[in-house]
């Protein structure tokens, strides 16, 4: 298969561009998102979370270990079948798994990060339809990437271009699919297709990590 870089397109900043952004996230339900206490999921069957983003905390399985620690401070614990790690192995286990977890929570979340700090949005044309474009300039570990959203007749994004420093060729389209609802009316798209493709499954939002995770909370241990 073989793709060809395309230019990144000049956007237009302004009224249009903010008023498409607030019907995408009328369409998601940002507001949803953003009262939601904890979520889980697993990314491409091998990546195991459970987020309290009220508080930061995330707890990473795969494999054989098990990491738990707030991804603002990367300060936690970290397991190797059920061996507490120490020093270099539990730094190298918490950083793998904030790394998983930027990657993997992006898929989930990108969506709902249309206004984040450090971002512009713009309207550009795509096959004589308006798009929103998306620019990180600040945040994450790659600032400057950009974003195109393509979205359906009610505003739901159905596919996205990329213009990131990850991948070499510019433009590359990747679905985004198989929306779910869940409580609040909130949706979350959980599968994905194009350069690769990506499942999301165990998909599970609450108000509380022990709603959505048989009443434990794996938290307390830190």
């Amino acid at each position: 298969m073989y793709f060809t870089s395309k230019p990144l397109p000049v956007g237009q900043e302004g009224i249009k561009a903010e008023a498409l952004t607030d019907k995408i996230q009328a369409a998601i339900n940002q507001k949803a998102w953003d009262s939601t206490a904890a979520i889980a999921f697993t990314f491409m069957g091998n990546h195991h979370y459970l987020w309290d983003k009220k508080r930061n905390l995330v707890q990473v399985q795969w494999g054989d270990k098990k990491v738990i620690y707030n991804n603002q401070t990367l300060e936690g614990v970290a397991f190797e079948n059920e061996k507490k790690l120490t020093k270099a192995d539990k730094i190298d286990a918490i950083k793998t798994a904030n790394n998983y977890f930027n990657n993997d929570s992006f898929w989930l979340i990108a969506p709902f990060k249309l206004r984040d700090s450090g971002t512009t949005r713009s309207i550009v044309m795509q096959e004589n339809e308006e798009a929103l474009m998306v620019t990180y300039a600040s945040g994450g570990s790659t600032p400057g990437d950009s974003y195109v959203w393509l979205v359906d007749e009610n505003y739901i994004p159905k596919a996205w271009r990329m213009w990131v420093s990850i991948i070499p060729v510019g433009g590359i389209e990747t679905s985004w699919e198989d929306w779910k609802t869940f409580p609040n009316n909130l949706k979350i798209a959980t599968s994905h297709k194009g350069l690769l493709d990506l499942k999301l499954t165990n998909v599970k939002t609450g108000q509380s990590i022990e709603a959505i995770n048989n009443g434990v909370n794996p938290f307390t241990t830190l």
